[in-house]
């Protein structure tokens, strides 16, 4: 059964509370946001200096399909992207510091400029990285009010059945149809007591483009450009919760005797989860740059809202150790596991992007710009794929995808990113530059703004190579949900990490000119 009627049926009541809670990494509407946002630019120095208004190497197309035509010479482009991150994690009042760091390749392009006997027409392409996420956390603390099973209890949970045949819920009691957690049966005569809970979570994301760009001087001074992409990327979330009862709080032989064997408790329950998604799409973008003067560029560009295909594979798996020793085992009578396969399409919102460029003065030039992006506007569509559903499972599909289109357009803002950054050039050619970044919160519930340092240096190696060379560093705060559940009075509650993240982006290129 596809992940989306497991997870949406039986809860569109709860639905828009618990987007008022913050988002779980996987959550639908968590995921159309991470695909379309972007975070980085794979040339080293189109990561620092905006380039709406002006050229600032192969990534510059991205800003602006314009700029290319200020080119002033024929180049290959070759760069690596490591990023470094070190987050604290706060979970139930305890502290978990983790670091991690990994290396991708961030761009391959072409750029040549066509001769031409007056103005400037330039055509290229090649790849380029544009958004990289890697977030690792691990947690552990006492929970006095709630544990996962009280989310596996919920009806349409969607680890309903899995979690029953694992012994992680049960009814109440002999007389009533109650799902509840193992640990809130009627059999236990002190209720429930907490438990310890331990997780190893990781959520990485990558998206790349590969574009054709031209661009030409249209009239004089007026420059235009275009360029056309194809989007592919990954989100691939792991999760291993483990719940224990270390202290052998739960001993009431909750579980039933089976043969010869006595009735037991719970020792342990883990929860093993696994999301993998894969998608693509193409992108258009369009722009101009006017040469006011010498000194003042100023420019404009827009990327098209564009439709993303997704194709989401998931697997989860629950099992539970007895207090005698015993585990539950995954059978075709009675899982405690399942997988499945779900194919729908996120549409991306435009962006549309205004700058403003002060060159040559003296041998410094400043570049600044603003983007607008409508991230309520983001949609959702679950119905690329109905072929072998019922009319009824259809019908479902849509409402939840109306629910979830709701969700995005209350809780997700239009929001304006500022950029601004600066380039002296030395008189040996060797270039220093340095940007500053400011992004708004996405949400309107919880408001996490991020402020980007830039600072690279660029420096010939020939006549024909320079190698350029740059970082970016900044620290947000962030949370992400573990689980959410009806509490004792009705109402959706949460169990959730608070984070602090610092992020340090390396750049290294080089630029092969002809």
């Amino acid at each position: 059964m596809k992940r989306i009627l497991l997870f949406f049926i039986g809860i569109s009541v709860s639905v828009h509370l618990q987007a008022q809670d913050g988002e779980s990494p996987i959550s639908y509407q968590s995921l159309a946001i991470q695909m379309s946002t972007i975070n980085t630019n794979g040339d080293a120095q189109s990561a620092v200096i905006p380039s709406v208004s002006n050229f600032n190497g192969f990534g510059s197309f991205l800003d602006n399909p314009a700029a290319m035509a200020l080119s002033d010479k024929s180049f290959y482009s070759i760069g690596w992207l490591n990023q470094s991150n070190s987050k604290e994690d706060i979970y139930l009042g305890n502290s978990t510091n983790n670091e991690y760091s990994n290396t991708e390749f961030a761009n391959l392009g072409l750029v040549y400029k066509v001769p031409t006997e007056k103005g400037s027409f330039v055509i290229g392409g090649g790849y380029n990285i544009i958004s990289v996420v890697n977030d690792e956390s691990f947690i552990d603390g006492f929970n006095n009010s709630s544990s996962i099973t009280d989310a596996f209890a919920d009806q349409g949970s969607g680890y309903e059945d899995i979690a029953f045949n694992a012994f992680a819920t049960d009814f109440r009691n002999e007389m009533s149809n109650e799902i509840v957690s193992i640990l809130r049966v009627d059999d236990r005569p002190s209720g429930f007591d907490g438990i310890s809970q331990f997780a190893d979570i990781s959520n990485t994301k990558n998206t790349s483009d590969i574009s054709v760009f031209t661009a030409t001087e249209f009239r004089k001074n007026l420059l235009v450009g275009v360029s056309l992409g194809f989007l592919t990327g990954s989100i691939n979330y792991d999760r291993s919760f483990q719940e224990l009862d270390e202290t052998n709080l739960y001993s009431d032989g909750a579980i039933p005797a089976s043969g010869s064997n006595p009735s037991t408790d719970i020792h342990s329950i883990e929860l093993t989860e696994r999301l993998d998604t894969e998608y693509y799409g193409f992108i258009a973008r369009a722009g101009f740059i006017y040469e006011v003067n010498p000194s003042l560029n100023i420019g404009a560009s827009l990327a098209l809202p564009s439709k993303l295909f997704v194709t989401e594979n998931y697997f989860s798996a629950i099992e539970t150790e007895f207090d005698d020793g015993t585990f539950t085992e995954d059978s075709d009578d009675f899982p405690t596991s399942l997988s499945s396969e779900f194919k729908y399409a996120v549409t991306k919102p435009a962006e549309f992007k205004i700058g403003a460029t002060l060159q040559d003065i003296g041998n410094l030039s400043i570049s600044a710009s603003a983007e607008y992006i409508s991230y309520s506007s983001t949609k959702i569509d679950f119905t690329i794929d109905t072929g072998d559903m019922e009319p009824s499972e259809v019908a479902m599909l849509k409402d939840d995808e109306e629910a979830i289109n709701s969700i995005i357009s209350d809780t997700y803002n239009d929001v304006v990113n500022l950029k601004i950054g600066a380039s002296y050039l030395f008189s040996n050619q060797a270039k220093l530059f340095g940007g500053y970044e400011f992004y708004p919160e996405k949400e309107n519930v919880f408001t996490f703004e991020e402020v980007v340092y830039s600072a690279g240096l660029s420096f010939p190696l020939s006549n024909s190579i320079d190698l350029n060379l740059s970082g970016q560093y900044s620290n947000r705060d962030d949370r992400s949900i573990l689980y959410e559940f009806f509490n004792d009075s009705g109402q959706v509650a949460k169990s959730e990490i608070l984070k602090s993240i610092e992020r340090i982006n390396f750049h290294a290129g080089l630029k092969f000119s002809f």
